[in-house]
């Protein structure tokens, strides 16, 4: 698996997978757009094409599971998944999502492309790899690169090591010297000065400039520099047209699953949840979400996104996602289904102008996926930073979702609903305190003119007998009772039943 012959055959591999993930990719937004009325791009996920080839396939396909089975799994998740979206079980298993993460989860997609924007692969290299701290600030140039291996066995035994994407500038130097590392800031500069202004075409501006100088070659940002990998993208660049078959990957089925039980619950627990993430900050950065988390047409919007995984099994595809990248186009302006529609077309485009778009450098797309992530954390100031619950809520979904390159371990980070946990463990100690003090008790005076005046209305309130009755006010109308207990000179107690839950606070 490591001769030339094999090698050859992995550039071929690569070249129709393009073509491929041109075609799922095309299918699902045109789905997403004629069906569910979107803007939301469809296109197999980065975390699940990790997972699928690294995880179950294996590198070079040394995983237990074969690749005839693992695109099964795939088709068979996808099933599983369109069942739940058009069963309704879906939108049970989200409103189960409580209120803070739901808020907080924009942010967290747009920390998450902002971390994307900031990296290598998909950005302008200023975040790189570090043996001590994980990441730090990198932007060298490649000759000082330092790619990180994983040390396993095969590696410590045998010698065989398989190198990753990452690097590190530590053994080096260099940081802050790679020209592309300040061509993608400039860019991304450009996009802000232009948003500044209120353009409609600030992103196209920024990734075209950029784009277009890293074209030329015998540059220090040149996207085709004079070696092997830089003479191949050239090769492939001046196709400029370029129709690749399919015939390696079309998948033939098979019935033999049994090692692909782990990946197919995987893959429908992750694509799942990232999928309602991402629908759901886009939703809200739509305004058309309820306080339910629901929002127009989402049993066809999670229909598709079933739908265009099972489609893209028959080519091999990993599981086709809805896109967190969609965020750009909203806050472009996207409000329908044209947007998706278009990306399709672009797709389409895409399958015979592959040379072209596949020469945009990452650190043109880099500024681009920054300034979404700063735009996109808006979302926090709908959330109550003064109730704990909600504070630590909404930063654990907003901190985990980047450095676990996960949009589902952020959903998941806060799993318990705060205001059912808060009447169920604040409510006995609200009561023993409001039966503690006479109802004819007396209220001393506050300095606070608003205390003193609401203490004047206010009576003490006796305690609740039971969560049902409480549930039941509150759906009546939105309960709010506020009752001042004396504590001493210096402090007193506000007890605040609001929306079914008790919240104490020291004044």
């Amino acid at each position: 698996i490591f001769g030339e012959s094999y090698g050859e055959c992995l550039e071929k591999i690569k070249q129709q997978y393009v073509t491929a993930t041109a075609i799922g990719s095309m299918v699902g937004c045109l789905l997403m757009g004629l069906v569910a009325n979107l803007p939301i791009a469809l296109a197999p996920g980065m975390g699940m094409n990790a997972y699928f080839t690294y995880s179950v396939v294996g590198f070079r396909g040394t995983g237990s599971v074969s690749y005839q089975a693992a695109c099964t799994a795939v088709m068979i998740e996808g099933a599983i998944f369109f069942v739940l979206a058009l069963t309704g079980l879906r939108y049970r298993i989200i409103r189960l999502i409580p209120e803070p993460v739901r808020i907080a989860t924009p942010a967290g997609i747009g920390a998450f492309l902002a971390h994307l924007g900031l990296q290598t692969a998909e950005g302008i290299g200023a975040v790189v790899g570090d043996i001590a701290t994980a990441v730090t600030l990198g932007g060298c140039p490649p000759e000082k690169q330092t790619k990180l291996v994983a040390w396993d066995d095969l590696c410590r035994l045998e010698g065989i090591c398989v190198p990753s994407d990452n690097y590190t500038c530590d053994v080096e130097g260099g940081i802050m010297t790679s020209g592309r590392t300040w061509l993608g800031l400039l860019g991304m500069m450009i996009i802000a000065v232009a948003l500044g202004y209120r353009s409609k075409l600030s992103f196209i501006y920024g990734i075209a400039l950029v784009t277009i100088v890293s074209w030329f070659r015998n540059t220090a940002v040149t996207y085709f520099p004079d070696d092997d990998a830089g003479n191949a993208r050239f090769d492939y660049f001046k196709k400029v047209v370029d129709i690749t078959g399919l015939d390696m990957i079309i998948t033939p089925f098979t019935s033999d699953l049994a090692n692909a039980g782990v990946a197919i619950v995987t893959m429908l627990y992750v694509d799942f949840l990232d999928t309602s993430g991402t629908l759901l900050g886009i939703a809200t950065s739509m305004g058309v979400i309820d306080d339910e988390g629901n929002f127009p047409k989402s049993t066809q919007a999670y229909s598709v996104d079933a739908i265009s995984t099972m489609f893209g099994s028959i080519f091999g595809l990993s599981p086709i996602t809805s896109y967190i990248e969609s965020g750009a186009g909203v806050e472009a302006g996207a409000k329908t289904g044209l947007t998706a529609v278009i990306c399709g077309f672009y797709f389409f485009i895409a399958i015979f102008f592959a040379p072209i778009l596949a020469s945009i450098p990452p650190w043109a797309i880099g500024g681009a996926l920054i300034i979404v992530g700063a735009l996109m954390a808006r979302s926090l100031t709908k959330l109550n930073f003064n109730r704990i619950s909600h504070a630590v809520s909404g930063f654990l979904t907003v901190i985990v979702m980047p450095l676990t390159y996960s949009i589902a371990y952020g959903l998941i980070a806060v799993p318990v609903d705060e205001e059912e946990a808060s009447k169920l463990i604040i409510g006995k100690s609200f009561r023993k305190l409001t039966e503690a003090k006479p109802k004819d008790e007396s209220i001393e005076p506050s300095d606070n003119d608003d205390v003193a005046e609401s203490s004047a209305k206010v009576e003490t309130v006796e305690a609740t007998p039971a969560s049902d009755d409480v549930d039941e006010e509150a759906g009546k109308v939105n309960l709010f009772v506020e009752t001042i207990q004396a504590g001493s000179d210096e402090s007193n107690m506000w007890y605040i039943y609001r929306s079914k839950v008790c919240e104490v606070a020291l004044k």
